[in-house]
């Protein structure tokens, strides 16, 4: 998925670890994002766990996108910087 100059790849992820609120580790399906400078795909800028539950609501391809979308929304300028090398 393209979404402004950046490059996403989400891939679905079965075993993302968090702690429930009894503080339990529990493993949780979702997906891994992957933020790319390239259409290649091989300059990966940053990536990120969104788990059903925590990060996203239900599994959800569109929510996982969206949640790509609106990291990059907030982060695009220090992902700029990492493109140019600051």
């Amino acid at each position: 998925m393209r979404y402004k100059d950046f490059y996403v790849r989400i891939t679905p992820d079965k075993y993302i670890p968090r702690v429930d609120k009894k503080g339990n580790k529990i493993l949780c399906e979702g997906f891994l994002i992957q933020i790319f400078a390239d259409k290649k795909e091989q300059g990966e800028i940053d990536n990120f766990t969104a788990a059903v539950g925590f990060e996203i609501l239900e599994y959800s391809l569109a929510e996982a996108e969206q949640l790509a979308k609106d990291f990059i929304d907030c982060e695009g300028k220090e992902y700029c910087k990492v493109i140019d090398g600051e």
